[in-house]
């Protein structure tokens, strides 16, 4: 209620003031010429009267004209309804000087104006309502200017919000997973631990320190990627088949940070259970001179296991609200849950599948 209140009265200051100005500049306009000799004056109840039609003019124009006929695209109309308040108006004015002395100005040598007298006084009106007209798509064009930046702001705002709560929630799954890959290494006295705790290190100093813009270079992204998949193969049996192609044209082009986390932690979570006798995993990721990136993650899977269910948490819906938030109609997101086995791939600024 303040805020409005603020706004309403900064609005009526500035109308105050504009009229203000109007009677002032009208006054030394006359002052003017009569200096040059020419029988001008400023006639009070004559510019009174005049300044009250001119308010009531414009008012009628800004608060009923332009927001119900005008805004509504009727020219004609607008147009048509202002000419029969203009002449309505001047009408009133030439009839109250022509009737009352009091109001007859001395620049009138004739006892009554002419009716001809309603022109210049419809003139006047009419540049009145033009320059009021045109502060008025002024001021409105500077509010909606401010308004979509504000608006632009929240939405960018609720945007990180929102990035930031889905890639918090990768980072403690993830940790905990290493974790327990580390521990069962540290209780069987592994000479892989201290190698293990390394990598973990570096990946929490990536994910700490460097995932905290939008985007990286793709050079530490991958990085990221093979020290993840040494963690992630340590705690597997040696018969689950792990094939990883990383190729990348331009080390220093930019992607989204631990968008294929989820997805390679899916497939090492259900491709290396699986009871087959050759279960496998493959990781693909390229990215062309162009920055086209394509991720590519295929796992094993017991065919008579519905992985739609299985699959939930953080996984593939955390990803596809990534995707559509960082990289909006410039990406493909494409599952296939075969019979023996599970395919994911990510396409993210391919310019030929929009072909």
């Amino acid at each position: 209620m303040i805020k409005q209140f603020n706004l309403r009265t900064s609005r009526l200051n500035q109308h105050l003031l504009f009229w203000l100005t109007y009677l002032v500049f009208m006054f030394i306009m006359s002052m003017l010429r009569s200096n040059e000799g020419r029988n001008i004056q400023f006639h009070v109840p004559f510019e009174a009267l005049q300044t009250t039609v001119l308010i009531i003019v414009v008012y009628v124009n800004l608060e009923i004209l332009i927001p119900r006929v005008l805004n509504q695209k009727r020219y004609v109309s607008y147009g048509f309804l202002l000419l029969i308040v203009v002449l309505i108006n001047s009408s009133v004015v030439v009839g109250l000087v022509r009737s009352v002395p009091q109001l007859h100005p001395p620049f009138i040598h004739k006892p009554q104006p002419s009716p001809l007298f309603i022109l210049p006084v419809s003139i006047m009106q009419l540049l009145a309502v033009a320059v009021t007209s045109a502060l008025h798509f002024l001021r409105e064009n500077v509010r909606l200017q401010e308004q979509a930046l504000t608006l632009k702001d929240l939405e960018s705002r609720k945007l990180k919000a929102e990035l930031d709560s889905l890639k918090a929630q990768i980072n403690p799954h993830f940790l905990f997973n290493s974790l327990n890959n580390i521990y069962s290494h540290s209780l069987l006295e592994s000479k892989q631990t201290p190698e293990l705790i390394l990598k973990l290190s570096g990946l929490l100093n990536y994910i700490i320190y460097e995932c905290q813009d939008e985007f990286v270079r793709v050079e530490k992204e991958v990085t990221f990627l093979e020290n993840y998949l040494d963690l992630e193969r340590v705690r597997i049996d040696e018969s689950v088949e792990v094939e990883i192609n990383l190729d990348v044209a331009n080390p220093d082009a930019r992607i989204a940070p631990l968008l294929f986390v989820p997805l390679i932690e899916n497939a090492f979570k259900h491709g290396a259970s699986v009871s087959s006798q050759s279960p496998f995993i493959h990781v693909t990721f390229s990215q062309d001179s162009n920055g086209c990136t394509r991720f590519t993650c295929v796992n094993s899977k017991d065919p008579d296991v519905d992985e739609g269910k299985k699959r939930g948490g953080i996984g593939l819906e955390n990803v596809r609200k990534r995707l559509d938030l960082i990289y909006p109609q410039r990406h493909r997101f494409h599952v296939e849950n075969q019979g023996n086995q599970y395919r994911v791939e990510v396409e993210l600024d391919c310019e030929e599948r929009n072909a």
